[in-house]
């Protein structure tokens, strides 16, 4: 029987009397771990966002559902993409009883389970950030306390503290646990934060870090060592102008470009690849460009070309319109809007 909060399975020290096949019994049995020290290659690590489907958890000016399961998703694209092996007990809106959480965790023999959730209270004043791990648990608290302490480095909320408490997912798990409590989604300061995508991902981000910490990696972001990929082009018309959004799988560095003749508005993306989609869906010309009709008259085409130093994406305008541009992070989008 593993032990409740212990984290791994460590083969103690053998008796000289102790017989080899009694070895190879136990060995079976419990299986070493090595883990890596540059990423979380090995690591099994349980998310769990809180409530689901007919549970709507706390509501307030935002769903707690909701927040909890938009974080869990970015903090599992992270873990992803430093290698660890990932296992959400809940994946999308739909219900999930406790006990199912937690046979989850333990049937896969996670090393840890990191349970989000949002808080509320009945005084619209209380706000910040806790932590809780399970009565006695030591790497329970080492856990709890290196996420608080790297999610509050990034986000500009109260920190409440780190608690013991008896949280029936902090009890039956039988790995080193933690359950965090974002905000208070009856808070309007809090909430505006809950909801904010870029915040999303700074909570992700700081989760993240207090897991790597944990398991002695050092902190890093495992995006920034991957290729940036234009995923996709989207765009819409509204009255007054055109929006077009170029979905990035990270941060990149850009320029844009405005010809009179012919008058096409450049988007420039240094050092990037394009989305494998986007060349099996939308028409080719013979000298590599793909291409779309957006259906918006004053700007009937989208161009896009991979090159070997960048991909360029072409708007190509009937004449020379007034514009502006600006990013959304983590991962970036560059949203361009021209003004008829």
């Amino acid at each position: 029987m593993p032990s409740s909060k212990t984290g791994r399975h460590l083969a103690g020290a053998f008796l000289a009397s102790i017989t080899i096949l009694s070895f190879l019994v136990i060995a079976a049995l419990t299986p070493l771990v090595s883990f890596a020290t540059t990423d979380l290659s090995g690591i099994k690590v349980c998310i769990d966002p809180g409530h689901g489907g007919s549970d709507p958890g706390a509501v307030g000016y935002v769903v707690e559902k909701d927040i909890n399961l938009a974080v869990a998703l970015k903090l599992a694209e992270l873990l992803k993409a430093d290698k660890a092996y990932v296992i959400l007990t809940r994946s999308g809106d739909y219900d999930v009883s406790l006990e199912q959480r937690v046979a989850i965790a333990n049937s896969a023999g996670c090393h840890i389970f990191v349970s989000i959730h949002s808080n509320a209270a009945t005084s619209s004043s209380a706000r910040g950030f806790e932590a809780y791990y399970y009565y006695g648990s030591s790497n329970g608290y080492k856990l709890a306390s290196l996420i608080y302490n790297e999610v509050l480095s990034l986000i500009n909320i109260p920190g409440r503290g780190v608690f013991e408490a008896g949280f029936y997912v902090l009890k039956y798990t039988y790995m080193p646990a933690a359950l965090l409590e974002l905000g208070f989604v009856t808070n309007y300061y809090d909430s505006a934060l809950l909801k904010d995508v870029n915040t999303q991902w700074k909570y992700a981000y700081g989760i993240l870090y207090g897991i790597q910490r944990y398991f002695g990696v050092p902190k890093h972001n495992p995006l920034s060592a991957q290729p940036v990929y234009v995923n996709n082009v989207r765009y819409a018309r509204y009255s007054t102008y055109a929006r077009f959004v170029v979905d990035l799988s990270k941060p990149a560095n850009f320029s844009i470009y405005y010809w009179s003749s012919p008058t096409w508005l450049a988007i420039y993306v240094k050092n990037a690849k394009l989305n494998s989609t986007i060349k099996s869906t939308w028409p080719s010309t013979s000298s590599g460009w793909y291409y779309k009709n957006t259906g918006i008259p004053e700007v009937p085409t989208v161009y896009i070309q991979e090159r070997t130093d960048g991909v360029l994406i072409v708007l190509a305008t009937v004449k020379k319109f007034a514009y502006n541009y600006f990013t959304l992070s983590s991962p970036d989008r560059i949203v361009v809007d021209i003004y008829f």
